[in-house]
């Protein structure tokens, strides 16, 4: 008998302000990279993905900013390869950039992946 522990829900929270601060990076943040990139070939209307910290009114915290339509799939597939890395008890923000956000985001962190 093994004991499987539960899957971690999908949490929809709206931000109205958010600051981004800089890019995310160290060995840890560059496998999470790496194994993003093979979910995020298979999205054609990717066209940059994004490891940033973020500022939101109760601080800062990392993100992935995916310059991309959303797409629930897309969510559980990347929340997989992020417990798969980190474990369920972590969490990761995921935020859709509209352009604007986009180009105010590029001031302070070049992408790690950019869509064909």
């Amino acid at each position: 008998m093994f004991w499987r522990k539960p899957k971690r829900e999908t949490e929809v929270h709206i931000q109205r302000t958010v600051r981004f601060v800089g890019e995310q990076d160290g060995e840890p943040e560059r496998l999470l990279k790496n194994a993003l990139v093979a979910e995020l070939l298979g999205v054609p209307e990717l066209k940059c993905a994004y490891l940033a910290r973020v500022e939101y009114p109760d601080g800062v915290h990392v993100a992935l900013c995916l310059a991309a339509p959303e797409d629930p799939r897309l969510l559980e597939r990347i929340g997989a390869r992020f417990a798969e890395i980190f474990g369920r008890h972590e969490h990761l923000d995921i935020l859709f950039l509209g352009p604007s956000q986009e180009a105010e985001l590029r001031r302070v962190c070049t992408p790690f992946h950019r869509g064909s």
